[in-house]
C-alpha cells in the first residue's frame, strides 16, 4: 500500500482500536485543575504513556503489548525511552517489554516529533545547540563563493526555516533569540558590504526602505503567539484545559502580547475603518472584523497585530535616533520596497550605496571626523561634507553641471513615460461629448442592463492634439502662441484646441526638502500660469520631485496617475526615475573627490 492515500487513514484506524482498547486499564495523571489526561496518546506509530505510579505503567504496558501482539505488530525496546519522577527527582526505574529492558532517557536521549529529550528535562542544552548549528550554517553559507546577495538568499529561505521548530518547540529566552539575531545581523552586513554601526532597523524594517529579510526576533514572536492560540483554543477540550504556560523569559511573553493584540484588535472593531492620507474617506483596502472572523482568521489578526506592534517599537526606536532615523521626519515619499527580483538585477556596490545612503552611514567626510577624528572638509569647495552636502548642495558640483547631469537622467524617463502616454492618447478617436445622466428604461419582465466598467477620466481625455517640449537635448523655448517668457521649465505639455497647458517642473531634491522644493517651484512658475490664464488657456502648474536616493515624491505619482499611467506601466515608470536617481547619486558619490566631472 506504499503511496496510497488511504494507507495512512487505514492506519490511523488500526492504531485508535488499539489504543481505546488499552487506555481504560488505568487512569491518567490528573492536573491540579482537576484534568485528567489520557494515560496514552499517539501520533501515527509514535506513543507516549503518561500514569501516576509504577504498577500502572507496567499494567498499561503488559495491555499494549498484548494488545499490539493480537494486531500482528511489534514494539521496539530499543528505539523505546523511559522516564521516571518521584517527588520531583529522577529515578532509575527500569521497564520491560517482553523481558526486554527499555533504556532510559539518562543513558540514551530521544527525539520525538522533532524535540530531543534528556536527563536534564531542560532545554538549556538545546539552547546551546541550536547557538551551534546556527554560528556553523552562518560560517558555511559565508565559506561558499557566492555574491552577498545569493548568500542572503541562502539565510532567508534555507537556514532561518530550519530554525524556526526549534524557536517553536523549545523553551528559549528571548534575551537568547535577540543575541542570536544580532549574530545573523552581523553576516548580513557583512555579505551586503554594511558598515556595522547601522542599526539593525535599517535590515529588518519597513519604514522607507524595505528589504526581503525577515527578523529573527519577529518571527520568533509570531511562532510564539501562533502556537499559544494554537493551544489555548484549540476545539479540544482537553487540549484547550490542559495548555501549557510557554515559557520565554521575563522580557516578553506569548499570553501577555495575544492579550494586547485582541485588544487592540476590539478596539479597531469599533473606532471602525480609519483613513490615512489625504485621499477621500473609504479610499483603501478593508480588513476583516474581529468579532465576524473565524478562528483562523482571528489567529491571521493577531500575528498581524504583534508584527505592526514589532513595527511601531522599530519606529519608536529610529526616531530617537538622529542620522539613521532621519527618515521618519519625511513626508510626502512613497514607500520603496526592494523585492528578491529587484536585488537580482542590481549589483553589489550598488546595494550596498542605496542602504547605506537612507540611513546616512555613508563615510562622509563628516562621518569620518565624527568616527576617526579626519578632516570633515569637502575635497571640491573646503565645506564641512555630510552626505547632503555631497549630493545636494556643493556648489563646486553645481558649477559644474553634476546636479544638472542627475536632473536630466531623471527627467529623460519622466519624459519617456509621458511621450508614450501622450501619442497613446492622440491615436484615440475623438472625444465623445458628455451628456447629462439619465435614468435607462427597463421593461418589464427584463434585467436591468448591468452597467459598463467605470473608465477614470485622465487631464488628457479632452484632446487629441497635445503637443510636449522637453528641455533635454535642445534648449527649450516656451510656446510662442501661448506666452512668451525666458523661463524654461523641465517640460511643457499642450493642447491648442482645448487651450490647456501642463508646465512640469522636476527636481531632485534631498529627501527632507521636498516640500520645500514643492513650493520653490510653485511660486517660480505661478506668474506664467496666471499670465497664460489671462490669454484664454487653463493652466496648471505640475511640480514633481524625486529624491536624490531614489524616493519618489507623492506628486511624481499623482502626475503620472493623472496622466492616465496605470497597472505595470505606472510601476515600470517609478521605477524608471527612481533608479536614474539612484545610479546617478551613486556615480556622483564616486566622483566626489574627482575635481574633473566627466558624466558616467
Amino acid at each position: 500500500m506504499a503511496g496510497c492515500t488511504i494507507s495512512p487513514l487505514a492506519f490511523t484506524m488500526a492504531m485508535e482500536v488499539i489504543i481505546r482498547a488499552s487506555k481504560w486499564v488505568v487512569g491518567g495523571e490528573r492536573l491540579q485543575s482537576g484534568q485528567r489526561l489520557p494515560p496514552i496518546r499517539a501520533y501515527m506509530d509514535d506513543m507516549t504513556t503518561l500514569t501516576s505510579t509504577i504498577a500502572c505503567t507496567k499494567h498499561l504496558l503488559g495491555k499494549l503489548q498484548a494488545n499490539i501482539t493480537w494486531a500482528r505488530m511489534k514494539f521496539k525496546p530499543s528505539k523505546s525511552r523511559s522516564i521516571s519522577i518521584v517527588k520531583g527527582k529522577l529515578v532509575d526505574q527500569r521497564f520491560y517489554i517482553k523481558d526486554t529492558p527499555i533504556p532510559l532517557v539518562s543513558e540514551l536521549p530521544v527525539k520525538s516529533l522533532g524535540r530531543w529529550y534528556n536527563a536534564s528535562l531542560k532545554d538549556s542544552d538545546q539552547c546551546d545547540q541550536l547557538r551551534e548549528e546556527t554560528i556553523k550554517g552562518l560560517v558555511s553559507i559565508d565559506k561558499t563563493l557566492l555574491p552577498g546577495k545569493l548568500k542572503l538568499w541562502c539565510l532567508q529561505f534555507g537556514l532561518l526555516p530550519r530554525l524556526m521548530w526549534p524557536l517553536t518547540v523549545y523553551e528559549i529566552p528571548m534575551t537568547k533569540v535577540e543575541k542570536l539575531e544580532r549574530t545573523v545581523s552581523s553576516y548580513i552586513k557583512k555579505w551586503l558590504g554594511l558598515p556595522r554601526c547601522l542599526s539593525n532597523i535599517g535590515l529588518y524594517g519597513h519604514g522607507a526602505l524595505e528589504l526581503p529579510v525577515s527578523s529573527l526576533t519577529e518571527e520568533y514572536k509570531c511562532t510564539k503567539v501562533r502556537l499559544n492560540m494554537t493551544l489555548t483554543e484549540s476545539q479540544d477540550g482537553m487540549i484547550q484545559a490542559a495548555a501549557p504556560r510557554l515559557a520565554t523569559g521575563r522580557k516578553w511573553m506569548p499570553s501577555e502580547a495575544v492579550q494586547q493584540a485582541k485588544s487592540a484588535l476590539r478596539h479597531g472593531d469599533i473606532v471602525g475603518q480609519v483613513q490615512h492620507g489625504r485621499g477621500g474617506f473609504g479610499l483603501g483596502a478593508s480588513r476583516p472584523t474581529w468579532h465576524k472572523a473565524t478562528s483562523t482568521q482571528r489567529r491571521k489578526l493577531v500575528v498581524s497585530q504583534v508584527r505592526h506592534q514589532e513595527e511601531a517599537d522599530r519606529c519608536a526606536k529610529a526616531v530617537s535616533q538622529s542620522k539613521q532615523g532621519q527618515w521618519t521626519s519625511w513626508e510626502n515619499l512613497e514607500h520603496r520596497k526592494l523585492t528578491w527580483k529587484d536585488l537580482w538585477e542590481m549589483e553589489g556596490r550598488q546595494i550596498s550605496f542605496i542602504i547605506r545612503a537612507t540611513y546616512d552611514v555613508l563615510p562622509t567626510p563628516k562621518n569620518l571626523h565624527q568616527w576617526f577624528g579626519e578632516d570633515p572638509s569637502c575635497a571640491l569647495c573646503q565645506t564641512p561634507a555630510t552626505l547632503r552636502h555631497i549630493l545636494t548642495g556643493c556648489k563646486t558640483s553645481l558649477s559644474q553641471g553634476r546636479y544638472t547631469w542627475r536632473h536630466n537622467q531623471v527627467l529623460r524617463q519622466l519624459a519617456i513615460t509621458l511621450e508614450g502616454r501622450r501619442t497613446t492618447n492622440n491615436a484615440l478617436p475623438p472625444p465623445m461629448p458628455r451628456h447629462s445622466k439619465t435614468t435607462p428604461f427597463v421593461r418589464a419582465g427584463q434585467p436591468p442592463a448591468k452597467p459598463s466598467a467605470r473608465v477614470e477620466a485622465t487631464l488628457l481625455d479632452t484632446a487629441r492634439d497635445w503637443r510636449m517640449q522637453v528641455d533635454l537635448e535642445q534648449r527649450l523655448i516656451f510656446p510662442p502662441e501661448i506666452i512668451t517668457t525666458n523661463l524654461r521649465p523641465d517640460l511643457v505639455l499642450w493642447s491648442t484646441s482645448q487651450k490647456l497647458l501642463f508646465i512640469v517642473e522636476l527636481t531632485v531634491p534631498w529627501e527632507a526638502a521636498v516640500g520645500e522644493a514643492y513650493e520653490r517651484k510653485r511660486l517660480k512658475y505661478s506668474d506664467i500660469a496666471a499670465e497664460a490664464e489671462q490669454r484664454g488657456w487653463h493652466a496648471q502648474v505640475l511640480p514633481v520631485e524625486v529624491g536624490c536616493r531614489g524616493f519618489v515624491a507623492t506628486s511624481a505619482t499623482k502626475l503620472l496617475k493623472g496622466m492616465g499611467v496605470r497597472g505595470q506601466a505606472f510601476r515600470q515608470a517609478v521605477k524608471s526615475m527612481s533608479e536614474a536617481a539612484e545610479r546617478s547619486s551613486s556615480w556622483l558619490w564616486i566622483k566626489r573627490k574627482d575635481p574633473n566631472w566627466a558624466a558616467k
